[in-house]
């Protein structure tokens, strides 16, 4: 059916997206019905935000558990106006329902663990605009867990990357793992010897002005940053003594280790997430002749000094042991809220062919929050608190295994 013709739309919203309606095999009503979870407000997840609401997608949830500060304004354009300190995911739902009254925007100032885990079930895809390895990692469970796309990226200076995670068709985060970089911070007890790097200078400053004033330096006041440059400096000339001298900034980009960005990165990246999005919301919604264009499921490099893109292909690792053949197995099940998490697992092992040791039973955790828990499964569901769609993961069965339990509670 035409878009023009459509029954979901009000007259405001077809004026609104004409152009759109004119693009080959473009379908607003999907659009509309569609539902996309954004985890992480900053310079990429502002600009998706921005893109998705104005393309008319029906219900963006935004995930953030960061506030606002001034820093954020040379890329992050919802927050032009808003008061430093404030909830960046609140802050951007109520701009982007400014930008378009015609959509739902939830805001959760949360971060991704302890979000209610309904949610990264009910929606059709994840977005990332994530900071940190330990969040992408988990937010790759809950995709792979929950059977459902993820599109991360991340830029770094001039470069940036996108890639699109496919649940089983591509490798997820933990088929080829990242190296974590070796950082130059160490802690203090490390610090209290003889500098083995030029930057454990800067951080033995550091060290001293804390100890010294008993609280952190303030970056932002010269006179602090000139204390520790001239420390360091001198430790400098005493164990680097070719080295050239510290710069108020380098100083500065030890000390307050944030990764160097600008708006025009953020905004290419963050455009091929939304172009991606949209094209995954068709090919989930769509009959065969209906989706829009070819996934890019390869690891998608960019080079903003020379505008060139690259592509790795990622095929899934049959080892991993998040998405691989011999992954640790999950069970999704519906349990009455009465019931003993004890009765439930007795007749899951039974079923599974489990073997329970009665006198060392297994072990269960609640995974789906930042502080993981034992639970007693003595409990009935509602009194241990487990949610909907909330995921306990069992170990310890008499043969060495473990399990994934997805619940879904009925009254």
């Amino acid at each position: 059916m035409s878009n023009f013709e459509s029954n979901i739309l009000s007259k405001k919203e077809k004026e609104r997206f004409d152009r759109q309606f004119r693009l080959p095999g473009w379908n607003q009503d999907l659009l509309k019905r569609s539902k996309v979870l954004i985890i992480g407000i900053g310079g990429l997840g502002v600009e998706v935000a921005k893109n998705l609401a104005m393309v008319g997608v029906g219900h963006l949830i935004l995930v953030d558990l960061d506030t606002t500060e001034y820093s954020n304004l040379n890329r992050q354009i919802l927050f032009i106006d808003a008061p430093e300190g404030t909830s960046k995911a609140k802050w951007a739902a109520k701009k982007l329902k400014e930008i378009n009254p015609f959509i739902q925007v939830d805001a959760f100032h949360s971060s991704l663990q302890d979000l209610p885990p309904y949610i990264f079930q009910e929606v059709d895809l994840y977005i990332a605009g994530l900071d940190s390895i330990e969040a992408r990692v988990e937010l790759n469970r809950r995709a792979i867990h929950n059977r459902k796309p993820m599109i991360d990226a991340g830029t770094a200076a001039y470069n940036g990357h996108v890639y699109v995670i496919w649940p089983f068709k591509n490798a997820c985060l933990e088929c080829d793992p990242l190296t974590e970089r070796e950082q130059d911070q160490l802690g203090a007890c490390t610090l209290v010897g003889i500098p083995r790097r030029p930057a454990h200078c800067i951080l033995k400053g550091q060290l001293q002005f804390e100890q010294d004033h008993g609280r952190p330096v303030n970056v932002k006041n010269t006179t602090e940053i000139s204390e520790i440059q001239n420390y360091a400096n001198k430790l400098l000339q005493e164990y680097f003594p070719q080295s050239i001298p510290f710069t108020t900034n380098q100083i500065i980009q030890i000390i307050d280790n944030h990764e160097p960005t600008v708006i025009t990165i953020n905004a290419v990246m963050a455009s091929l997430q939304s172009q991606e999005a949209v094209k995954i919301l068709h090919h989930l919604h769509s009959s065969s002749e209906g989706k829009l264009g070819t996934l890019q499921l390869n690891y998608l490099i960019y080079n903003g000094l020379t505008g060139k893109f690259y592509e790795l292909e990622k095929s899934p690792n049959p080892k991993c042991e998040m998405c691989g053949s011999n992954r640790t197995p999950l069970y999704k099940i519906k349990v009455k809220s009465s019931y003993t998490i004890a009765q439930t697992l007795k007749q899951i092992a039974s079923e599974k062919n489990l073997p329970i040791d009665q006198e060392f039973p297994p072990t269960l955790f609640k995974i789906d929050s930042s502080n993981v828990m034992e639970i007693d499964p003595s409990l009935t569901f509602t009194n241990a608190k487990i949610r909907d769609y909330e995921t306990v993961f069992i170990s310890g069965f008499e043969d060495g295994s473990s399990i994934y339990l997805q619940f879904k509670i009925e009254v």
